[in-house]
């Protein structure tokens, strides 16, 4: 099935990180941030930090950045400040919302949990979290040598874990449904697993997904979508145990993040260009 360029635009700045919730937030090198709707039409923009952003999620009508400028900066989706979350001190790799529930991962180990912009809980797993993802109890976190499970209950708990198991894999990982999928440790495979500790969270199936080390990885529904070094935007179908190539184009530079909607992948690049992909 083949893959095509519906929309691109080129940006004054280069595109870092960008999520999706109801139009296209996108996170820049000189720590703007700016939004796009579904046609890549620009709307708002604002300057959320003086540098670089590492990390921004959208959720409950709030915006959420992290930079090495410190701290984690709270705005409204029209990018008024409304607060900044006091963090370990330590620069933020990752934020992701479950619930009404803020996630963020730090480079010295800490997964802070904040709700209501105040600090919830603080679970410190040893080791940078590039990324994470948490369905109860599980919390999913790796760098780039393994993913590890760890059992968390916040409302008993404000800071202890138990560690259930580790995988071999690496940032990016992404959990759809029952199934875990997370780049293994060469950084060109994709792995999926079952998401359940009664399995041993089982490896079902391995699949080489880019020539070149992978940067991105988005869920929408059954597919898959993934980008990395070598510039190719791939699709695959989440056929219950197996992982099954639906598309690819090659956008021709490095992919640095990928966002995905029922109908289309919005692609960010280095060079400072944004894309949105479709089925042809």
């Amino acid at each position: 099935m083949a893959l095509k360029v519906e929309t691109e635009l080129k940006v004054d700045s280069e595109p870092c990180v960008l999520t999706w919730s109801d139009k296209l937030y996108v996170g820049s090198a000189d720590g703007s941030v700016k939004t796009f709707d579904a046609n890549l039409s620009p709307g708002l923009s604002w300057s959320a930090h003086g540098v670089q952003l590492f990390a921004i999620a959208v959720g409950q009508s709030k915006v959420y950045t992290a930079s090495n400028d410190g701290g984690i900066r709270v705005w409204s989706t029209q990018g008024q400040k409304e607060a900044e979350l006091k963090t370990a001190d330590d620069d933020i790799s990752v934020l992701r919302i479950f619930d009404k529930t803020l996630y963020a991962g730090d480079v010295v180990g800490n997964v802070l949990l904040y709700e209501n912009n105040e600090e919830k809980a603080r679970f410190n797993v040893l080791e940078e979290v590039k990324d994470l993802w948490f369905t109860p109890p599980y919390l999913f976190t790796v760098r780039d040598l393994d993913v590890t499970v760890s059992e968390i209950k916040p409302e008993e708990s404000l800071s202890h874990f138990i560690a259930l198991h580790t995988m071999e894999g690496r940032a990016p990982l992404y959990l759809a449904g029952t199934r875990l999928l997370v780049t293994a440790r060469g950084g060109n495979n994709l792995r999926l697993h079952d998401a359940n500790h009664e399995t041993a969270f089982k490896q079902l199936h391995e699949v080489k997904v880019s020539d070149m080390i992978i940067t991105s990885l988005s869920v929408n529904g059954d597919y898959a979508w993934t980008g990395g070094w070598d510039g190719i935007v791939r699709r695959w179908k989440i056929n219950i145990d197996i992982l099954e190539p639906a598309g690819e184009i090659n956008l021709g530079s490095c992919v640095n993040g990928i966002a995905t909607t029922m109908d289309s992948a919005y692609a960010i690049m280095s060079g400072g260009k944004i894309v949105r992909i479709k089925v042809a």
